[in-house]
């Protein structure tokens, strides 16, 4: 049995701040890991290389949902001062996340917004004492006022904003998701047709990514995370069937689409449905996927713990360290990584 901490991979710290089309390059120049769990071997290419990684019959199952703005900065005025408010949500409604990490929020304080619509803090969140609850004084000016003013959730406190086509992608078209479902970015309309070429199918799912930004301390005492909506259609269900009977792969696009397929997952069946879903899949999930493809995470998040599904926790934290050697860089603008069982 590993121990939590030895998930926490000692590679240099290298987070992407910049999208490649920021330094001239094409959302597929990103830099990709492969690692093949049967061999234990990784290898360092390019994203373009994932066309010869694949084979004909395999499937990819990709997640469909499109990130929505949902973080807007309101005022406090018993503090005076400004705060950045992170929105997500729960099975009953909205939550939200004050990101001030320097005073103490209580029940009942007011925030704020440009339109003179403020929020009024609740009760904490049943799971993580980070969010609240929260009422709106009026519900439609404020989704009004996100919509027109709001902004993307971004990674880090000083990263830039960036403009609603830098988070779009050729896959994403159903609205939903408060934090960026980026592992589907590199996939350009290119790259997309050589694989589709070869043979490669894509099959839709959705799942709503919600708010995400969970200190290890949290998720591993908990061993569940923030409730995702999800929608698998039967036409999904059906080709990851007919894929499978003729010898094809499985891969899931995305860690959220290994979250919610595992979650349908009956009898080695993923049935079609839709619901919520706090799944938390570590090295002891069976998630009768055979591969995934995702992006390069910050070794203390519950992303790693969810890829030492599909691969020993070792040869990982070796691919990792390795990975950061060639300059990788990780979060939602970094390189892609793509580990398949054999």
């Amino acid at each position: 049995m590993i121990a939590p901490s030895e998930y926490l991979i000692h590679a240099r710290e290298f987070p992407a701040g910049v999208p490649t089309e920021y330094l001239d390059r094409k959302r597929s120049d990103v830099n990709l890991l492969s690692i093949k769990a049967s061999s234990g071997t990784y290898s360092i290419l390019h994203f373009a290389d994932i066309v010869n990684l694949l084979r004909k019959g395999d499937l990819l199952v990709y997640n469909n949902s499109k990130i929505v703005r949902s973080s807007m900065k309101g005022y406090v005025r018993d503090m005076d001062r400004y705060v950045r408010v992170n929105f997500g949500y729960s099975e009953t409604g909205i939550i939200v996340e004050v990101r001030d990490r320097l005073h103490a929020y209580q029940s009942g304080d007011t925030i704020t917004f440009l339109n003179g619509s403020f929020l009024t803090l609740g009760k904490k969140y049943e799971m993580y004492g980070r969010f609240w609850h929260a009422a709106f004084s009026d519900p439609a000016a404020f989704k009004k006022l996100m919509n027109n003013s709001g902004d993307f959730i971004i990674y880090g406190e000083n990263s830039p904003l960036y403009p609603a086509s830098v988070y779009g992608s050729e896959l994403a078209a159903v609205e939903g998701s408060v934090e960026y479902p980026s592992a589907s970015r590199p996939f350009t309309g290119e790259i997309i047709a050589s694989l589709t070429k070869v043979g490669i199918r894509f099959a839709p799912i959705t799942i709503h990514c919600n708010l995400g930004s969970l200190d290890a301390s949290e998720f591993l005492h908990q061993k569940s995370l923030l409730p995702e909506y999800y929608d698998i259609p039967e036409s999904t269900s059906e080709m990851i069937s007919s894929a499978r009977e003729k010898g094809g792969r499985i891969i899931a696009l995305g860690t959220s689409v290994a979250r919610a397929l595992t979650t349908v997952r009956k009898n080695d069946v993923f049935r079609p449905g839709s619901g919520f879903t706090s799944i938390f899949i570590d090295q002891d999930t069976e998630t009768g996927l055979d591969g995934i493809v995702t992006g390069m995470h910050d070794p203390t998040t519950s992303h790693m713990l969810l890829i030492s599904a599909f691969a020993g926790i070792g040869l990982i934290r070796a691919a990792y360290e390795a990975s950061g050697e060639h300059g990788f860089r990780w979060h939602e603008f970094g390189d892609e990584c793509i580990i398949l069982r054999s």
